[in-house]
């Protein structure tokens, strides 16, 4: 039989590998390759202008998708989808869930503010995720 001392640290080394676990789980790596970008747009020239909207850009591997969350955080995403790029997927933003990019091939679904799949989905890694920086009050940097 166990001690009370015992027990608690059995508890708390069971607790400490449980969230080493979970921590290994949110370093799942993409296998979309990281392309060189590095452009500005001005943010009241398209749809970035309002809180929740997006942009879609020409660049990195499929293209990228530029969402506002608020005044000045911004999400940048290769549009090429984590599980099947190779073969021409790539994600848009869900017209039912602006919170979702879905991929038209494999139609998996991913969290817009983190790029990770949501649900029993094919795609088990994050989109690769650029940074996006607000300069100013007006213009917005996309690079990697």
């Amino acid at each position: 039989m166990f001690s009370i001392g015992k027990k608690f640290s059995i508890i708390n080394l069971c607790l400490f590998c449980m969230m080493g676990l979970n921590l290994s789980c949110d370093k799942a790596v993409t296998s979309v390759p990281i392309a060189p970008v590095n452009f500005t747009v001005n943010i009241y020239a398209n749809n970035l202008v309002h809180i929740g909207g997006h942009e879609y850009f020409t660049g990195a591997i499929k293209g990228l998708v530029v969402y506002r969350f608020n005044m000045n955080t911004f999400y940048a995403y290769d549009r090429a989808c984590s599980y099947d790029w190779k073969d021409g997927g790539y994600v848009s933003v869900n017209d039912s869930n602006s919170f979702q990019l879905i991929c038209g091939t494999c139609h998996s679904t991913f969290n817009i503010l983190n790029g990770y799949p949501i649900g029993n989905v094919k795609a088990e890694a994050p989109l690769r995720q650029y940074n996006a920086e607000l300069i100013d009050d007006m213009n917005l940097r996309i690079f990697k």
